[in-house]
């Protein structure tokens, strides 16, 4: 079997696994039988189907350079403190919590939570998606070798996402990984703007919080902080954009619901450019064009599986309390909220975009792109920016390419202006993956020298169960009414 099949099989089982476990696990089993039967005959078909996916010539050189890449893969998911076995960030308090309550409660979870207006019968309403694999190797063999598996989970994931960065580029090569890990806004241009002293720097600061209002994150720091969202968003992401029709693009999109629901929505855009892409640009007459695109867009794939999937995990998430905030834009827009957003906007992004202006301004993904990243700082849900640090996830991915195509294609054609830009760019975004990279390596020996516990201390249960932000009420969901076993 040829790699690029093997790759496509993989890809198709990461991100329908977490889909089948949750409808076999969490809904009536007369109802979750047919659903995951089906949703298995869908992807069986897409990934039959015929891949137009570049694959490097495997030879003793190749092999060895996949195994460097996969060690410096494995080294960057272990310090991101997934698994437990390095230091771990604050947000992995709320994560650590989530996954034993997955390992630990039976499943669909229900808890009766003391509330401020009484007791209320409370539901884990999540995108849960990257723990449910975890979660199952939890249950059957214990907590310790659940967390092993998240760490081999991830890796995994960052893997096959890799590898459809290679497959973008066309070349099988460790820089484009080195990218991928340095790849960042200007952050500390703008930790310096509001001004603070560059010499206080401390490890415990998070450099992308500086403007406030706004925050988009780099690589790594999606990785170290947001691993259960960001991992599923690549490789979804990649997916879309190595889809040569539109037979199996919706399939492939509803999955993220359940995976990444923030990142699902940052990706919707991509999706219909896709969809008109795939459907339209053709030789054919404008009616056959039409006639192409419904019959290749409307298929059993897309229709009843990825609808299927699309409405269950619609009906699931709906009940989650936060969900239901709604999206607003900023109440009162001063000169200075316009100022600090376009400050904000020009050294997360617009300097990129600048400098790749040249190659990709006539690629319509590029304007996509710019156009998603200045509209998702002006969007909120509820009273925080997790919409613009999350639904960003996808197009910053989408950016990364377009700037590491942009610096191959320069390089190759001696044009040193715009590849030392782009060098100069991610040398100076570089100092806030480094910041976070330090931080883990520093806590981490600190911890094993002062023979402290690695793992953070999830929060108690209580606070994930009674949390607007991961549950909600069992009798004003419709899922846990008349879908839930």
């Amino acid at each position: 079997m040829k790699t690029k099949k093997c790759i496509t099989i993989l890809s198709y089982i990461y991100i329908a696994l977490p889909v089948l476990i949750f409808f076999l696990g969490w809904m009536k089993l007369y109802l979750a039988l047919p659903v995951c039967l089906m949703i298995l005959y869908a992807f069986w078909k897409a990934s039959a189907a015929e891949q137009d996916l570049w694959y490097p010539v495997w030879n003793k050189d190749t092999i060895l350079l996949a195994c460097i890449i996969a060690g410096i893969i494995g080294l960057w998911v272990y310090f991101s403190g997934i698994g437990g076995m390095t230091y771990q960030n604050s947000d992995h308090w709320w994560r650590n919590q989530t996954f034993q309550i997955l390992v630990e409660y039976d499943w669909p979870v229900t808890k009766q939570v003391m509330m401020e207006d009484g007791v209320h019968t409370r539901g884990l309403i999540y995108y849960i998606g990257f723990w449910l694999p975890a979660a199952c190797v939890g249950k059957l063999f214990g907590l310790t070798a659940g967390y092993c598996f998240q760490l081999l989970w991830a890796a995994l994931g960052v893997g096959l996402v890799y590898y459809y960065i290679c497959a973008y580029l066309k070349r099988l090569s460790v820089w484009p990984l080195f990218g991928l890990i340095l790849f960042s806004g200007l952050d500390i241009l703008g930790y310096y703007m509001i001004g603070r002293d560059l010499g206080q720097l401390t490890n415990t600061l998070h450099l992308e919080a500086w403007s406030f209002l706004f925050q988009y994150s780099g690589m790594t720091t999606q990785l170290f902080w947001v691993f259960n969202q960001s991992i599923y968003a690549w490789i979804l992401t990649a997916l879309l954009m190595h889809q040569k029709n539109n037979r199996h693009i919706i399939l492939i999109l509803s999955c993220g619901l359940l995976e990444c629901t923030l990142p699902f929505v940052g990706m919707l855009p991509f999706a219909l450019y896709k969809i008109w892409k795939n459907g339209f640009e053709s030789s054919l007459p404008i009616k056959a064009q039409w006639k192409s695109w419904f019959f290749g867009l409307f298929t059993i794939e897309n229709v009843l599986a990825g609808g299927c999937i699309g409405i269950i995990s619609y009906l699931y998430l709906m009940g989650n309390t936060a969900a239901q905030t709604i999206i607003s834009m900023p109440e009162k827009i001063t000169k200075g909220y316009i100022f600090l957003y376009l400050i904000f906007f020009i050294i997360e992004v617009g300097f990129y975009f600048l400098s790749i202006y040249r190659y990709q301004k006539n690629d319509s993904l590029y304007w996509i792109t710019v156009l998603v990243l200045f509209v998702c700082p002006l969007i909120r849900v509820g009273s925080g920016i997790d919409f613009c640090m999350r639904a960003s996830i996808p197009a910053l991915f989408v950016l990364y390419l377009l700037v590491m195509r942009t610096w191959q294609t320069s390089f190759r054609a001696r044009d040193f202006a715009v590849a030392g830009t782009i060098a100069g760019l991610f040398l100076i975004g570089s100092v806030n993956s480094l910041h976070e990279l330090n931080r883990t390596a520093t806590e981490t020996i600190r911890l094993y020298e002062a023979r402290e516990y690695i793992m953070a201390e999830p929060v108690p249960e209580d606070d994930i169960l009674g949390a607007e932000n991961f549950s909600g009420d069992v009798d004003k969901n419709i899922f846990y009414k008349y879908l839930a076993r």
